[in-house]
């Protein structure tokens, strides 16, 4: 789970010995492993939660969380940092008129970016799911309305700019949905499932899925690029409802990927192949907790570019070790599960891919020491071009205290895992950014 917010004045006394620890390299974790460099995000204090990290076509990156300042009216805000091509971030200006613990921003193309949100609270405030075009710059124009009374959404955006968005309301209980083609204006919106949990996803080339609870088993509706949406079919059995989280992607060739549970709680994955059929399993009976994303469930899908897809979460060993667990899944997947994390009471915070087939895992480990009892660490595992995965990296420097709910994105042009990681600076939360190394099979990789 991330860190809890923390709305006391962050003074640039407390904050600078936190950056001028994470001015120094990061020490690798074993002799050859692989060297990462730090970069601080200036005026990033008072930090809540981490949201989305991602990068455009152009290799700009854009990461926004949600943040609490009590001196301000209101206190909470959407806070924006932007990478450059070359690195080193800006913070634009803060994102104002949402509410922005609801806020998703996604990317696509050269530079643009949708802000999908619930407008902020006020005295006439119909609680509107609201949408805004923008950049990667952090520049967004006027918000459009979808729809008033909105409880929770989902959304999904892919290379192109197609978009889905899905929700809840008030007045409803239909699950509503909206689509829209490239950067274009979203259709009227339609009524596809009755529920109150969701996700939606999107693949490169337009196939999308619609998932959700119904009852105490799930079910989905898939719709081909340019075509209809399919009948429903309900799948799996959740057992537990209680706190129920659900995640989805569609992999480029079409296969469907569910995770669901919530911590404490029984947790797993259900897989649709291409025969349109789909199987379930739960990965662990009582899943471990998480820094993801509040909407996200506490097992994290992702598909590596190739087709290929796979499922990590917080889980325990054979000897009853809590650690990060790593699977691949769907048809003819080996059930056999690697442990990523080797330090005690790890929690898995983010995952991603680059679409050429490495794969990055963040964490979140205590690393206690005599002087620190509390002291935690963040970590990355990486995988290269489908190779395996080397011991995880730590990410953070010995005197920095870290906290739950790191992101992490690759630079597309660079192969650059990318990860943001929050951490403790006086009596506020801050951010920073750890660069890993370029992908040597990745043409635009710069020569080291």
């Amino acid at each position: 789970m991330s860190h809890p917010p923390i709305t006391s004045r962050l003074t640039a006394r407390w904050l600078a010995p936190a950056l001028a620890l994470l001015a120094f390299a990061v020490a690798p974790a074993v002799a050859g492993a692989a060297t990462w460099r730090l970069e601080p995000i200036a005026d990033s204090a008072n930090v809540a939660e981490l949201h989305d990290l991602a990068f455009d076509a152009q290799g700009h990156g854009l990461l926004s969380w949600n943040g609490v300042q009590r001196e301000h009216v209101p206190p909470v805000f959407g806070g924006l940092a932007t990478r450059a091509l070359a690195g080193g971030w800006e913070r634009p200006t803060d994102l104002r008129g949402v509410q922005p613990d609801t806020m998703q921003i996604h990317l696509s193309g050269a530079t643009s970016a949708l802000l999908v949100a619930r407008e902020a609270r006020s005295a006439t405030s119909q609680r509107r799911l609201i949408v805004g075009e923008g950049q990667s710059d952090g520049g967004f124009d006027a918000f459009a309305s979808l729809d008033d009374f909105v409880v929770d959404h989902w959304s999904d955006v892919n290379a192109k700019g197609d978009a889905i968005v899905a929700w809840t309301g008030e007045r409803s209980p239909f699950v509503r949905v909206a689509q829209r083609r490239g950067t274009g204006r979203f259709g009227p919106l339609r009524e596809l499932a009755v529920g109150k949990t969701a996700a939606v996803a999107m693949n490169e080339r337009g196939d999308s899925a619609l998932v959700w609870r119904a009852g105490t088993r799930l079910a989905g509706r898939v719709r081909p690029a340019g075509g209809q949406w399919s009948r429903t079919l309900r799948f799996g059995r959740v057992g537990v409802i209680q706190g129920l989280r659900l995640s989805a992607l569609v992999a480029r060739n079409g296969r469907v990927v569910v995770t669901w549970g919530s911590p404490g709680r029984p947790c797993g994955v259900s897989v649709r192949d291409a025969d349109g059929a789909w199987r379930s399993r739960t990965l662990e009976r009582r899943c471990g907790p998480a820094g993801v994303a509040k909407r996200e469930a506490p097992v994290l899908p992702v598909s590596d570019g190739q087709g290929a897809t796979y499922a990590a979460w917080t889980g325990r060993t054979g000897s009853g070790r809590r650690a990060v667990k790593f699977a691949r899944v769907g048809a003819g997947a080996s059930r056999r599960a690697l442990v990523l994390s080797r330090e005690r009471g790890a929690v898995l915070d983010a995952a991603a891919a680059d679409g050429r087939g490495a794969l990055a895992i963040t964490y979140t480990a205590p690393q206690p020491t005599a002087a620190r009892p509390l002291l935690y660490a963040t970590f990355a595992a990486l995988r290269r071009g489908g190779g395996r995965f080397g011991r995880a990296d730590r990410l953070t420097p010995a005197d920095v205290f870290a906290a739950q709910g790191s992101r992490v994105a690759f630079q597309p042009l660079t192969g650059e895992p990318v990860v943001a990681v929050p951490f403790l600076a006086g009596r506020s939360v801050a951010v920073a950014a750890a660069i890993g190394p370029a992908n040597p099979s990745n043409p635009s990789a710069p020569a080291r």
